[in-house]
């Protein structure tokens, strides 16, 4: 994937992004989950999926669990506890649900391996220069605010200040110390980064780029598959394939013929990237 073009990479993460929100069917999120999943493995061995792991198992079960604890809609009764109805129909919501969730979260962690800020700024500087930077800085604030963060934790502790220990309006106290030395380092940070852009001429002329990427053979023949397929994707599901009807009458969970016609292009669609991964991994192999 980091092969492609930007333009190309973006459009594949953008729509099996639609696809996780247009097929609310168990196979086809569990398929797209799995395939998600893979591609996270293959890309890094789930190095950067372990910081989100937490994230992903707490709000899959959160999901999970919380639709059959306050829905009772549903004629197939899984068990009760003491007056509450447990349905067959509430536990799949749930569970699709969740892995809709957790496949969105898996994916925008591959997303953030592949669309580097460069390629980000590549992509929208020329036709939307204001959202670019905006969109730069947002991306950039939180992980830049955790490293100033423990950088004032580490040198306040040799101080002796600390709000891991004391009685609790000490560690309160020490508390809002640690937010206003970090947001007036902030903001002295912001006055250099402008006063940076305004001596570089940001904004006086055509915007540039640093890393100048070209659309070759592969990204056209790559866009125009994505395209293909998800185009029959979103023409099975206007037709309303894909999709568990769950109220008021479930509808069967076994898929029929032109519904699994569809998935197979939900599988060829999403493990298009891992399938790339796959063959640069194994070029890198056989060269060396």
């Amino acid at each position: 994937m980091n092969r492609l073009h930007p333009l190309t990479a973006f459009s594949y993460y953008a729509g099996a992004l639609g696809m996780l929100l247009l097929f609310q069917h168990p196979a086809f999120l569990l398929v797209a989950f799995t395939l998600i999943l893979f591609l996270n493995f293959v890309q890094d061995r789930f190095k950067s999926l372990r910081r989100w792991l937490f994230l992903i198992l707490s709000s899959g079960v959160l999901l999970f669990g919380v639709n059959p604890v306050f829905n009772e809609r549903g004629r197939e009764i899984l068990f009760e506890l003491g007056s509450h109805r447990v349905t067959v129909e509430a536990v799949l919501l749930g569970g699709m649900a969740a892995l809709s969730v957790m496949g969105m979260i898996a994916l925008f962690v591959s997303y953030n391996e592949i669309m580097t800020p460069n390629k980000l700024l590549f992509l929208f500087s020329r036709i939307m220069p204001q959202f670019a930077v905006l969109l730069m800085l947002t991306l950039r604030f939180i992980p830049l605010m955790r490293i100033r963060l423990g950088e004032i934790a580490a040198v306040q502790a040799s101080k002796g200040i600390a709000v891991a220990s004391g009685t609790l309006r000490e560690r309160a106290k020490n508390g809002m110390l640690y937010v206003q030395t970090l947001l007036v380092f902030s903001l002295e940070e912001a006055i250099q980064t402008a006063d940076s852009m305004k001596a570089r001429g940001y904004g006086s002329g055509t915007r540039s780029a640093y890393h100048h990427f070209r659309f070759r053979k592969l990204d056209w023949l790559s866009l125009c598959f994505l395209c293909a397929v998800f185009g029959f994707a979103v023409y099975g599901r206007l037709k309303g394939w894909g999709v568990l009807n769950v109220y008021p009458i479930m509808d069967s969970v076994s898929l029929s013929g032109p519904e699994t016609v569809v998935l197979l292009a939900v599988i060829s669609y999403i493990g298009f990237a891992a399938i790339l991964e796959l063959k640069g991994a194994f070029r890198w192999h056989t060269s060396n």
